[in-house]
């Protein structure tokens, strides 16, 4: 799933192809990624306005326009774009935003569970799924962040995925945020010190701003506008290293299931005893 580096990267490329554009008609080939309203009301909210800014709160895409409205998008598993310069339909293509220059911008989504919203401008942030996001890393109060959790019986990788306490970081972000500070991600968040919640909130920044600097990570599916790839994999420490010698002490990585989730961990300088 694009984490908060991808959605970044995917909404700097779109800004330089598609602000200042008309749409002049809304196509597709199913409507279920739009949500709260039929194809028809969703059409009708986005022609003939035009792109005026495009911004991300946490995962979240969001596309402002002339007439108040803000179209919302979340890529969700494995959504992507994709810019034509006329109209066409390529594979796993579903929802296609047609410009009055006659260039198209495609959503493409082989695994069907991105979403379309329409939201007025006014209570963008006042009203769901906005409006329930917590801070990001780079905008989070430590206190406010250590009254959160220093109570919670949950690991600190759930904690790290709950975008209610802290918006942005996804599985990827949260081993290598874990295995920076030198914490078991099944740790529980009771457990955390005050001072490791500021390196938690400290290296979540360093991370996610080096990951933004590089594109993201393309570990599986994840491209950005028109299928350019990230290169932050390459700089992986611990996430999908598995028997890999550990960065640090050169300890073979190992994987185990925290929240859930596959979890990558060094057995030595995450040690669970810590």
């Amino acid at each position: 799933m694009p984490e908060l580096p991808e959605v970044v990267t995917v909404v700097n490329a779109l800004k330089s192809k598609i602000i200042g554009k008309k749409i002049a008609d809304v196509l597709a080939r199913d409507s279920n990624f739009i949500k709260e309203m039929s194809f028809s009301q969703f059409r009708e909210a986005l022609i003939n306005s035009t792109i005026i800014d495009i911004q991300n709160r946490a995962k979240h895409i969001l596309i402002f326009l002339d007439n108040q409205k803000v179209l919302l998008s979340h890529l969700r598993m494995n959504g992507k774009y994709f810019t034509y310069k006329f109209a066409q339909w390529k594979k796993y293509d579903y929802i296609s935003f047609v410009f009055s220059d006659k260039t198209v911008l495609n959503y493409n989504d082989s695994r069907k569970f991105g979403t379309f919203m329409i939201r007025d401008r006014e209570n963008l942030f006042k009203t769901k799924p906005l409006i329930d996001l917590a801070p990001e890393p780079f905008s989070i109060n430590i206190d406010d962040f250590y009254q959160k959790i220093k109570k919670s019986t949950r690991s600190i990788k759930a904690i790290l995925l709950d975008q209610k306490i802290i918006s942005g970081l996804g599985n990827i972000y949260a081993d290598e945020v874990c295995f920076a500070v030198k914490i078991f991600p099944g740790t529980k968040a009771s457990l955390i010190t005050k001072d490791q919640a500021s390196l938690i909130i400290e290296y979540s920044k360093k991370i996610l701003q080096k990951s933004i600097e590089l594109g993201g990570s393309s570990i599986s599916s994840y491209t950005s506008l028109n299928a350019k790839k990230g290169e932050f994999q390459n700089f992986l420490k611990v996430h999908t290293k598995k028997d890999f010698p550990c960065f640090n002490c050169k300890t073979k990585i190992l994987k185990t299931v925290v929240a859930g989730r596959g979890t990558y961990y060094c057995p030595v300088c995450q040690n669970q005893n810590n």
